[in-house]
């Protein structure tokens, strides 16, 4: 019998500073912005105990502006929530350092729409990580960084209809802290 966290795990964000949180640049004595790694952990409905309510832990966050900040996204999750109508452009890659994601240590600009199973989009700051499927059984590794130029507390929400009702965009998709939270960009 499986771990009940384990087993039920979607995707988990991985959260901690880096390098004591400068990242030295070419420039003898001089050090970057302060870089980051933001974790959150996505469980999904049977882990929760509301099915089809999939639900991010720690789903807000603090950084700061100009800070770079490195979403590292474990998904566990092998079910598809493809992407439809007006949510079809969140297949791209959008507001990263790179114009990419990391999927399994592959830099891609896109993932297929019908291989979705999760979005992390910041639309008002222009950020989007679309999450493929996991292989059954196993995990995916997705990594993306951004940098927030605008101070101000930022809404994100998953894209991908992985909700209830009709259009799959109801419950948990539309209620905060299960797939929507709240970034703070503070100067």
């Amino acid at each position: 019998m499986k771990h009940p966290m384990a087993a039920a795990a979607s995707l988990a964000l991985v959260l901690a500073p880096l390098a004591g949180g400068a990242l030295a640049t070419g420039t003898a004595g001089a050090a970057a912005a302060p870089h980051v790694v933001e974790t959150m952990r996505l469980v999904t409905g049977h882990m929760d105990g509301k099915a089809g309510w999939p639900r991010i832990l720690n789903s807000s966050w603090t950084v700061k502006k100009g800070e770079s900040v490195t979403v590292r996204i474990i998904s566990f999750d092998d079910g598809t929530a493809p992407l439809v109508g007006n949510y079809m452009k969140y297949d791209q890659v959008m507001g990263t350092t790179t114009g990419k994601e990391l999927v399994a240590g592959k830099p891609v600009k896109t993932v297929s729409d019908i291989n979705v199973a999760h979005t992390f989009t910041l639309p008002t700051l222009g950020f989007n990580m679309p999450i493929p499927v996991a292989p059954t059984g196993k995990s995916i590794v997705v990594t993306a960084t951004f940098v927030p130029h605008k101070v101000g507390t930022f809404v994100w929400h998953c894209y991908a209809p992985c909700g209830s009702g009709a259009n799959g965009m109801g419950g948990a998709m539309s209620t905060m802290t299960w797939m929507t939270g709240k970034i703070r960009v503070v100067a």
